[in-house]
């Protein structure tokens, strides 16, 4: 209890001295900003005591990082297909091989995979080894370039945010 109130006095003082920079006239912004700045120093105390869950942070931002990449980099290619004359979809399904285990690690690596334009997740296996994705974009045919793409992409970085 003694290590929760000195994070909230420093999230208090954090707070205070960032809004010696910014002028917040709404109460409601004062609020978020100390909530905030509670959640922050909360996690740099958590390297003391937790180091995994300090790290588990680093990763899922770098996951969120890598996804909003993704994102845009595969809507840019789809507004080139639409915009464009010439056809360049070689569309098809990929049954990739997954490491990840638990049903949520296999939602949210489905999920991320089916929010990302030009892509979707069709079915996972009975035996949860293979999960089945419709690409709208497989160069020359090789299957295995975008199975190695969601593999060494979304996989390990998903896997790393949950071990």
């Amino acid at each position: 209890m003694k290590a929760f109130y000195w994070q909230v006095v420093i999230a208090s003082i954090v707070t205070l001295a960032y809004l010696q920079y910014i002028n917040f006239d709404m109460l409601a912004h004062w609020i978020i900003l100390l909530f905030l700045g509670l959640l922050f120093v909360m996690w740099l105390f958590s390297y003391i005591y937790n180091r995994k869950s300090f790290f588990q942070v680093l990763y899922l931002m770098e996951l969120l990082a890598y996804f909003t990449k993704e994102m845009f980099v595969a809507t840019f290619q789809v507004v080139r297909e639409v915009l464009s004359r010439k056809w360049r979809i070689e569309a098809g399904m990929i049954a990739v091989p997954m490491d990840v285990k638990t049903d949520l690690e296999i939602t949210i690596l489905a999920s991320l995979i089916s929010l990302t334009p030009g892509t979707l997740s069709v079915e996972v296996s009975e035996d949860k080894t293979f999960l089945f994705v419709h690409a709208m974009y497989i160069p020359g045919g090789d299957a295995d370039r975008v199975k190695t793409e969601i593999k060494n992409g979304f996989e390990r970085r998903v896997l790393r945010v949950f071990h």
